[in-house]
């Protein structure tokens, strides 16, 4: 059994768990996420004891119940229990899982929507993922073909909403958490369906996992030390799309399809699953990806290929790839918009950057059959032929701003301003920004 002297006293415990817990950043609280059973329970008691000389508050925990099981009185009593021994306020937040094809992971979405709205700004959330739950984890994703990001794992920290989550159990096996456990005897709740290997995890630790163990005894950590491997590896791939993408993209984040296609294939997938993850979306399977770059590099002129996946579409158009947020936000029509403020404006905004006098005008999505007056005195012509010759894309012309004064058009988006408008404004460094709901 190891040795793990005083509950109390954190320089008796294990050096891999001191060092673990010194690595915590600075946070205005630290969020233990509670379940009731061993391992969040063990985390629990970490916590208090490394934090004791805080202020009161400091360390609180939240308990989330997926109502889904009829161990979940049970499971919120011992969180409970848990804090009233140790003084910690506890929040128990219930949510509604949606049925999906998954109950784990729809389960797994709900919790985590819970974690970031309960996060203040900078706070730290602790989970008590462990080794043999990242040794799960690695083979879960190996046996769906992941690349080198799912085989990493579950990282050691992240951001999460406005705060950060952290896993500073994270290097250490069950069998050490458990040992610890009994030796401070502690008490926590054994949740029955962990034995249920109907669950895909439950499946793994049971059946896979648990023998691979008892075979090669030291599995846990090899398993640990691919991840890390595969970890760097990942960096690695980000690094060479960063510097790749540097040659090819735009200041809108728009990809060059010629600089493109002067890569090879796997820089190519390397470079586009890492700019997707940048514009905050999860990239599509390896040969989906595959199967998109090619209809979206080498379709003819007349076509119009695009790559959907959850809450993003990415986009050709002269030359250029766009990855375009799923339009949620229909424009609106008619606005009164009075220049010193902000004006939301589908999915994103319009605002005057320069000072001067503010001005009320009305702002109007495109009809169609607008004409625009470029010179003040001027031949007008048709709004729709300008934007083409201006190379706005077809899906951002019925999106994009039109500013009215009085019945004339005197702005398109950021891309033109009259004179006239400017003129009345007092200030001739006066302009219009259109901030895109693109991300």
């Amino acid at each position: 059994m190891t040795q793990a002297g005083n509950r109390l006293d954190p320089s008796t415990w294990p050096v891999a768990l001191q060092q673990a817990m010194s690595a915590l950043p600075d946070a205005p609280r630290m969020v233990v996420a509670l379940s009731g059973g061993l391992d969040s329970v063990f985390l629990l008691n970490v916590a208090a004891a490394w934090f004791a000389d805080r202020a009161e508050g400091f360390v609180s925990a939240l308990h989330i119940n997926h109502q889904l099981q009829a161990a979940a009185r049970d499971m919120a009593d011992q969180s409970r229990l848990a804090c009233d021994l140790l003084g910690i306020p506890l929040t128990q937040v219930s949510v509604d899982v949606d049925a999906g094809e998954s109950l784990e992971n729809e389960a797994r979405k709900a919790r985590y929507r819970a974690f970031e709205q309960h996060l203040g700004p900078g706070d730290c959330l602790l989970m008590a993922h462990h080794a043999d739950d990242q040794a799960e984890t690695v083979l879960f994703r190996l046996v769906r073909g992941a690349g080198v990001r799912g085989l990493a794992g579950m990282p050691q920290s992240r951001p999460l909403g406005a705060g950060r989550l952290c896993r500073p159990l994270l290097g250490m096996p069950r069998s050490e958490i458990e040992a610890l456990a009994r030796q401070w005897a502690l008490q926590w709740f054994d949740d029955p369906t962990n034995e249920d290997t109907g669950y895909d995890r439950n499946y793994l630790r049971h059946q896979v996992l648990g023998p691979l163990n008892h075979r090669w005894p030291g599995v846990i950590g090899s398993i640990g030390r691919a991840a890390r491997q595969c970890d760097e590896a990942r960096q690695l791939t980000a690094r060479l799309a960063a510097l790749q993408r540097r040659d090819i993209e735009d200041d809108r984040q728009r990809l060059s399809v010629a600089g493109l296609t002067a890569l090879d294939l796997s820089e190519r997938k390397n470079l586009l699953r890492w700019w997707l993850i940048d514009c905050g979306y999860e990239p599509p399977s390896s040969a989906r990806l595959e199967q998109a770059m090619a209809d979206l590099l080498s379709a003819g002129p007349d076509r119009e290929p695009e790559l959907r996946g959850a809450g993003y579409c990415v986009r050709r158009y002269q030359g250029k790839l766009y990855c375009l947020r799923d339009r949620g936000v229909a424009p609106s029509s008619n606005v009164t918009w009075v220049t010193d403020e902000v004006l939301p404006w589908a999915g994103g905004a319009v605002k005057a950057i320069g000072g001067g006098q503010g001005l009320t005008l009305t702002v109007t999505a495109r009809q169609g059959g607008e004409r625009l007056r470029l010179l003040s005195g001027g031949p007008s012509r048709p709004l729709k032929k300008w934007l083409q010759e201006q190379g706005v894309p077809p899906w951002e012309r019925d999106r994009i701003p039109l500013i009215w004064q009085d019945d004339e058009l005197v702005a398109v988006g950021d891309l033109w301003v009259s004179p006239i408008l400017i003129e009345a404004t007092g200030v001739a460094s006066w302009r219009i920004v259109w901030e895109r709901d693109c991300r």
